[in-house]
């Protein structure tokens, strides 16, 4: 398992034939860009590629033993894949928070793992493949990590991956982009009848915003307290310049 090896052209022409086959199959994905997923698109793809690239070997390693999840609250990250030691099970979780922004209103180059990606189907192979790879050194050795030179050589060899970053478009980038808020930035909002100014601490689906308020059990260094208000992105409103 640990001596396969693929040429750039075998890689894409095995990456290429699970692209159309996932198509034709019509699941739930309709086109390249799809805009509905489940986990049997998910369980679909590890076949295709256990198949293709595998031989049958990584389902014959993680069988009954491995599940498949998307998320909407992973904001930051593309997949990942759980071990859980105890019970020796296997998870590997997809974010649809990304998926769905990536090619979607924010337009510019996708990369994934260094390779750039035309759709949003390519874009989730590419993150598959990452999380496969943790997947096979989870099942080979009970411990895996992206940084480590194992990983890096198996994702190469196997997928012909050259970097283990993700560029997919976040709720960070596409608050900037389409609205022009980022973490600190002052912004006004409705919030049941009334209209409240502060700051935005954070940005995941919804901007964290801290407002000013001397009752609000949350304080500064200089005590300054605050209320802190879970807000859509789209309900904000910038204020100042």
């Amino acid at each position: 398992m640990l001596l396969l090896r693929y040429s750039a052209a075998d890689v894409a022409q095995r990456t290429a034939a699970i692209h159309r086959q996932m198509l034709a199959e019509r699941l739930h994905l309709g086109d390249g860009n799809y805009t509905r997923v489940s986990t049997a698109d998910l369980r679909r793809l590890f076949e295709l590629y256990d198949q293709h690239f595998f031989t049958g070997v990584l389902h014959r390693l993680v069988v009954g033993r491995l599940s498949f999840r998307l998320s909407r609250r992973m904001t930051s990250t593309g997949g990942q894949t759980t071990y859980r030691k105890r019970a020796s099970t296997f998870e590997i979780c997809l974010s649809t928070t990304l998926m769905f922004q990536t090619f979607g209103e924010v337009e510019r180059e996708v990369r994934v793992n260094g390779i750039a990606c035309q759709d949003r189907l390519e874009a989730t192979m590419r993150v598959f493949e990452h999380e496969l790879v943790h997947l096979l050194e989870f099942a080979l050795f009970q411990e895996s990590s992206c940084s480590g030179k194992r990983f890096k050589q198996l994702s190469r060899s196997l997928f012909g991956h050259t970097a283990q970053t993700h560029q997919l478009v976040t709720p960070r980038e596409r608050a900037w982009k389409n609205l022009g808020l980022h973490v600190g930035s002052k912004v006004s909002f409705e919030f049941e009848g009334k209209q409240l100014s502060g700051t935005i601490y954070r940005i995941t689906k919804r901007a964290t915003v801290m407002v000013p308020d001397p009752k609000g059990p949350y304080a500064d260094q200089q005590q300054h307290r605050y209320a802190k208000y879970y807000i859509p992105l789209e309900w904000l409103r910038p204020v100042g310049g």
